[in-house]
Parts: C-alpha cells; sequence; structure tokens
C-alpha cells in the first residue's frame, strides 16, 4: 500500500486534493503576498520580482523575534534569491535596507529536507520536526508540529520547490 493511499496519513501530510479526493502531491506553496510578517519589505520585493520578470514559485520568511531582522528567501524560475532586510545603520529604529543575491539552481550545494517524528502512544499526539538545509548558501530552515500546519504546509512547499529546480 502506498502512503496515500492511507485515510489518516493523507490528512496527516496536509497535501493539496484534486477535486476526486486524489493528491496532487505536495502542500499549496506561500508566495510573498501570503506572509503577513513582511511589512514594507513585502513591497519591495515583489517590485524586484517584478523588475526581474520571474515566476515565483514558493517563498519562506524568516524573523528574528529579537530584533526583527528578516531573512526572505524566494524560489523563482532563475534561482534561488535570499533576501535580508535589517536596519541600515545602528539605529533600529531608522531606515531598514533590503539586500539580496540570486543563487543559480546548479549552484546550490547539499540542499536536502529533512524530518523526523515521533508519536506519544500516551496522548495519541504526533511531535514532528521538518528541516530544510543547504551547505551553499547556507540555509537553516526548522518548523515543528507546535507551530500549526500552514507553516509546514509552507515549509515543505518551499523545499519541494527548492528540491525539483536545484541539480
Amino acid at each position: 500500500m502506498k502512503i496515500g493511499e492511507w485515510d489518516n496519513l493523507g490528512k496527516a501530510r496536509g497535501l493539496n486534493r484534486r477535486e476526486d479526493g486524489g493528491s496532487l502531491g505536495y502542500p499549496a506553496p506561500m508566495k510573498i503576498g501570503e506572509w503577513d510578517n513582511l511589512g514594507k519589505a513585502r513591497g519591495l520585493i515583489q517590485r524586484q520580482l517584478g523588475q526581474l520578470k520571474v515566476d515565483e514559485l514558493a517563498s519562506h520568511v524568516g524573523v528574528n523575534p529579537d530584533n526583527g531582522r528578516m531573512r526572505v528567501l524566494v524560489a523563482t524560475d532563475i534561482g534561488l534569491i535570499d533576501y535580508s532586510y535589517s536596519p541600515a545603520g545602528a539605529d533600529p529604529n531608522g531606515a531598514w535596507i533590503l539586500r539580496g543575491q540570486i543563487h543559480r539552481w546548479n549552484g546550490i550545494r547539499g540542499l536536502r529536507l529533512q524530518t523526523d517524528a515521533q508519536l506519544d502512544e500516551a496522548s495519541g499526539r504526533d511531535q514532528a520536526v521538518w528541516r530544510l538545509v543547504a551547505e551553499d548558501p547556507k540555509i537553516e530552515l526548522a518548523v515543528t508540529t507546535d507551530a500549526g500546519e500552514r507553516p509546514i504546509e509552507g515549509l515543505l512547499a518551499f523545499g519541494a520547490a527548492c528540491l525539483q529546480n536545484a541539480r
């Protein structure tokens, strides 16, 4: 039996479903416009993606809770765009700057998606962590079941887009 044929596993995987109930294979990707925590950076990034005339496949946003700095990764048809959004100077209340670098898909090294999962027999609750890791550029993204389904789906869709394009 294939994993997709097990009713409970299919629901737990959070995969997109066709109208007939069959799986499309990957969770729906999150795009730049769907991230609530981007603030002013959203417009800058969307404008740059338009200027580049690229197709956005998926994105991932990480925010440092201590200082508000962001790392925004955008998987596109031409490569992986790695942005940082942080204060331009020492004053966190001053102007902020968006810096980005495009990595060609064939230049990404050591990309892998990892998972660890455990079922608590007493409560019947599962605890899982998903990680997307790369050596170059250095990427270490992780999400746990404590974060909820949408963050897991977002990371898995972003990871799938990267894995499908990296060589």
